[in-house]
């Protein structure tokens, strides 16, 4: 892989990290969450970078179809419900019932959805302003 990838790679893992961070203390502090106990804060950091990390599914094929995305994308959202009812049962998050564990699947798409449509509005903002720079290059061209 080259450095420019892995360069890229590392900025687009350390933002859905922060960004995962950031909605799980927001909804979270929102909810009823005010009890931080060290611990908390810990698994909170932990599925922050976790999600972080798990985001490198993404970059082991270039190029991929619709479909593998889509299956990427399930493969990661399994991956991160699986380790964060690993790390809410672990820290007391959740208890061994269905409402807890329902609350806890609600907050996990909250934050899922609410990281991925962030993600989304900044790709859409850059792709503008790629597009725009390429279209003044254009017009500077044929003048």
């Amino acid at each position: 892989m080259k450095n420019e990838n892995r360069c890229e790679m590392f900025t687009v893992m350390l933002n859905i990290s922060t960004r995962v961070i950031t909605l799980i203390i927001l909804i979270s502090s929102i909810i009823d969450r005010s009890d931080w106990r060290k611990e908390s804060i810990w698994g909170i950091m932990f599925m922050g970078a976790f999600s972080g990390l798990a985001y490198g599914l993404f970059y082991i094929k270039k190029n991929m179809t619709r479909i593998q995305t889509f299956i990427f994308y399930l493969l990661y959202i399994a991956l991160l419900n699986v380790v964060l009812f690993i790390v809410g049962l672990n820290l007391g998050w959740i208890q061994k019932d269905l409402y807890s564990c329902a609350k806890l699947e609600i907050m996990f798409l909250l934050v899922f959805f609410g990281v991925y449509f962030l993600t989304y509005l900044f790709d859409f903002h850059e792709a503008r302003k790629i597009n725009q720079k390429l279209k003044d290059r254009k017009n500077q061209n044929q003048q």
